[in-house]
């Protein structure tokens, strides 16, 4: 699963989206984005370009019963099956890296390369009582280097297929090939981001090298 990510880098995504309009509300530098949070998407509604959208995490369809806690993953193998995910809409989701815990240490993972990505992601729009539409991240099996933390990793799109996610007529199986363990990095990072409550710039540091397992620091 994905249950924590950040986006520290927001004004990448006008560099790679430029036709979005911006003016509206300048998005603030995020390092420890968590469940039932705001988070951003690029949705394509039809008949319109693609835009910027802030959303609920948490899918929540209308029918949804009330305490039942809404779906912060997607499994890509259940998106044609489950009545979940029936009626929602694609979008992207920007990030710069997630967390995940091996046991109880948490690891920063993200492509070498440094710079925004896109999670495959689903939204629905606000339901009657109104709020902010909601969102979920889905979810594939992992590559090498997330088989030896998880089970599960976030579907992270290749550039090429961004655009392509965004239609509806393209088969979901486009988001279910893992991104290329080649492609990525991990490494250890202090308990800090454990809590929802803690936020910036040293949620990313490296863990001191006594406090993280050799075979941790191997993945770096």
């Amino acid at each position: 699963m994905c249950g924590r990510f950040n986006l520290t880098d927001p004004s990448e995504i006008v560099q790679r989206f430029g036709f979005m309009d911006w003016s509206e509300k300048r998005p603030e530098p995020r390092f420890n984005i968590a469940p039932s949070q705001e988070l951003l998407t690029i949705v394509q509604l039809p008949l319109e370009t693609a835009r910027l959208q802030t959303a609920t995490w948490g899918l929540k369809p209308f029918w949804l019963q009330k305490g039942k806690l809404p779906p912060i993953n997607a499994r890509v193998e259940a998106l044609g099956s489950s009545a979940m995910f029936r009626d929602a809409q694609r979008c992207l989701i920007p990030a710069n890296g997630f967390y995940e815990w091996r046991q109880k240490q948490p690891m920063h993972i993200r492509p070498r390369d440094g710079k925004v990505f896109m999670f495959a992601g689903l939204w629905l729009p606000a339901g009657r009582s109104g709020g902010l539409p909601t969102a979920a991240i889905v979810t594939t099996r992992p590559n090498a280097l997330m088989a030896s933390i998880h089970t599960r990793m976030p579907a992270i799109l290749r550039a090429e297929d961004e655009l392509r996610w965004l239609d509806p007529a393209q088969d979901s199986q486009l988001a279910a090939e893992p991104f290329p363990a080649e492609w990525m990095e991990a490494y250890a990072v202090k308990p800090l981001v454990n809590s929802w409550e803690n936020e910036g710039p040293e949620l990313l540091e490296p863990a001191p090298a006594e406090d993280a397992r050799p075979e941790q620091l191997s993945l770096l």
